[in-house]
């Protein structure tokens, strides 16, 4: 009998302590292990809830085209009592009416990376894409002549942030280069893990490209890797998307493989989403749009230390 209420003891006084904590949903729009983008997402997250004093619970489908199973854990989520939710949705129309839903329950939404449609969430936190693909279209602008061909390597036709960015990097080259030609019809991530390949049909179907922007991370490193194995260094100028820096791509960069890399800061976002769902939980006012910092890496500044720094991230 004593052992027994011990261990009830024991089991209370694990419990208690968590007892009355607001509990955080946090929805990825894929396991961490599928990309560095999302662990970093998750870190950022969790240190966060850690700073509010708040317990996060993260959750991702296997991949960014599982759209039924995010749908699914979102369900799920609000079905176990969670305060708020921060979600990066994978598709901005599916996830739309199963997020209201959740609202409807009083849970606190905050979407992050990717804008929702409606206005279903308290706030969105995540990159300027508009800003950011217009940065590029307006560098990609200045690299070619008013007859030169571009190219835009697309990520995902389910990628809302993604066609923000190729819609705004698109119109800010028509900007300076009303009748260039702008091939944007092939999308590198339409079957994960043959990026490379997509962007070698690119170069294929259209080989006197003078600029190719990559609007995805995985298209990015597949066009490096053409670019590397065909030593087609100096045939075109690429201008990626990606997150942070990695060794690989300072040293693309520094070989003239890479023109230019426009890096999201994942674990700002992930941060900056729990942070906004903490505030909510107490009561206060966040901003509708809270955005995150973009760096455009190139060989003039790689070796400035604020760059660098995104090497340890």
């Amino acid at each position: 009998m004593k052992r027994a209420f011990s261990a009830l003891v024991l089991a209370l006084c694990v419990v208690v302590p968590a007892f009355g904590i607001p509990k955080v949903g946090v929805l990825l729009k894929a396991k961490s292990g599928y990309s560095g983008y999302w662990s970093a997402v998750e870190a950022g997250a969790i240190e966060a809830g850690k700073q509010a004093g708040v317990d996060v619970v993260v959750k991702a489908p296997p991949t960014e085209s599982d759209i039924g199973i995010q749908i699914q854990l979102l369900n799920a989520l609000a079905g176990q009592g969670v305060d708020a939710i921060v979600i990066a949705p994978i598709n901005k129309e599916a996830l739309a009416v199963p997020i209201t839903s959740a609202a409807v329950k009083g849970i606190k939404i905050v979407v992050i990376d990717t804008p929702i449609t409606g206005n279903a969430a308290a706030a969105f936190v995540g990159t300027d894409h508009a800003a950011a693909g217009r940065a590029a279209g307006e560098l990609i602008a200045k690299l070619v002549s008013d007859t030169d061909e571009v190219a835009i390597l697309r990520h995902s036709q389910a990628s809302g942030a993604t066609a923000d960015r190729e819609a705004a990097a698109i119109s800010a080259i028509k900007a300076v280069h009303p009748n260039g030609s702008i091939h944007a019809d092939i999308y590198a991530s339409a079957q994960p893990g043959t990026e490379a390949e997509k962007a070698q049909l690119l170069l294929t179907k259209y080989p006197n490209v003078k600029a190719v922007l990559a609007s995805g991370t995985a298209g990015t490193l597949g066009m490096m890797k053409v670019i590397e194995e065909g030593k087609l260094v100096g045939k075109f100028k690429l201008v990626g998307f990606g997150y942070n820096l990695t060794p690989e791509v300072a040293q693309a960069i520094q070989a003239g493989e890479l023109t230019a890399w426009i890096a999201q800061l994942p674990k700002e976002i992930g941060a900056k989403g729990v942070s906004a769902a903490a505030s909510l939980l107490k009561g206060e006012s966040v901003p509708a749009v809270i955005h995150t910092n973009v760096v455009t890496v190139t060989a003039e500044n790689l070796k400035d230390p604020a760059v660098q720094a995104l090497l340890s991230l």
